[in-house]
């Protein structure tokens, strides 16, 4: 019975996948189009059907700027998104669930446009689409989401299938109430994609470097931004640069981080900071400023913050300074290692 109850609820949340779609309001004068090639400023060699073997680029078209046609004026996250769904089916049957990561990334100023250039199954080291679980790309990063979507649930035989691909936003009244489906804006088409599971050690070989490179590059600095270059002096002998340095190079390396330069941010207030307990019993005394570092891991350079401290020993006595709480070492903004060298 339990068994029952599951599959008729997987397959209730897959036809209201489908229909939630169905239910929102298409865009006028918007089209969506799909090539083997990266689109540049029209949609020239548009297609409709694919091999597995190939890869497979995206072009949104409208009649208005990207911004206004999806009322993003309701974002209130730091990056601008939409939501692109896709779904497989064989034979008028849908394949398994839509794809779950379904939030791209709108940067650079694209919103400004009418039209966008994505990216559904791209060269690897092309990659550009940048794809997350939630709205403000904190629950990791991935690339074009066919990728993610390409296993035995949905592809479990050679054979034609159709891809319907979705691009929409949910949309906020005045009083920033969710509006109700059907006022959802949406702009729908599907392609034809002939899956060889042949394909299939190329094509996870080729999901893993793209997702790298969406990693790697999506929201790497492209100069030493001003938090990092703004710096103070303090004149407490514990904390000249030279000790900062000593403390970051012993304690870095035990979280597999290598000191690239360092400075201490500006703050206020008083330098030395005492952490308490519920009770009122120290725990450690921090430095109150942040220490800004370039540090590199695994081979590249990122940006973080570290934070000094003394834990409490007892009887009004702190320990040796270490460095305590710190950005983990691939949570940093990746920036080229010759702008912090």
């Amino acid at each position: 019975m339990r068994k029952f109850l599951f599959l008729f609820g997987f397959i209730s949340m897959v036809t209201l996948a489908s229909a939630q779609v169905a239910d929102m309001k298409p865009l006028t004068g918007a089209a969506l189009y799909f090539s083997d090639k990266p689109f540049t400023n029209s949609h020239e060699g548009s297609k409709k059907s694919f091999k597995s073997s190939d890869y497979i680029y995206g072009r949104l078209e409208l009649d208005k700027s990207v911004y206004d046609a999806f009322r993003m004026s309701s974002i209130k996250t730091k990056y601008f998104y939409l939501r692109l769904r896709l779904e497989v089916f064989k034979d008028g049957e849908q394949k398994g669930s839509q794809n779950s990561w379904e939030y791209i990334l709108i940067k650079d100023g694209n919103e400004k446009n009418n039209y966008l250039n994505f990216d559904l199954f791209p060269e690897p080291g092309k990659a550009t689409s940048v794809m997350s679980g939630i709205e403000d790309y904190t629950a990791g990063l991935s690339a074009g989401p066919l990728y993610m979507m390409i296993n035995q649930e949905r592809f479990g035989d050679d054979g034609e299938y159709t891809v319907k691909v979705a691009f929409f936003l949910d949309t906020y009244d005045g009083w920033g109430k969710r509006e109700d489906l059907e006022k959802w804006p949406v702009v729908r088409d599907e392609f034809n994609f002939n899956f060889d599971i042949k394909d299939l050690p190329t094509i996870q070989k080729n999901n893993k470097v793209a997702d790298q490179n969406i990693k790697d590059n999506a929201f790497k600095a492209k100069a030493v931004p001003d938090w990092f270059k703004n710096s103070t002096q303090v004149s407490d002998p514990k904390l000249t640069n030279a000790n900062i340095s000593a403390i970051l190079k012993r304690d870095m390396p035990q979280y597999s981080m290598t000191l690239v330069k360092f400075n201490v941010a500006k703050f206020t207030g008083p330098l030395w900071m005492v952490e308490k307990n519920d009770l009122g019993i120290p725990l450690r005394r921090y430095v109150n400023p942040d220490v800004n570092i370039a540090y590199m891991f695994d081979g590249k350079c990122y940006l973080g913050t570290a934070r000094l401290w003394e834990e409490y020993a007892g009887g009004g006595r702190y320990g040796k300074l270490i460095m305590g709480g710190h950005t983990c070492n691939s949570c940093g903004t990746p920036i080229d290692c010759s702008l912090v060298k």
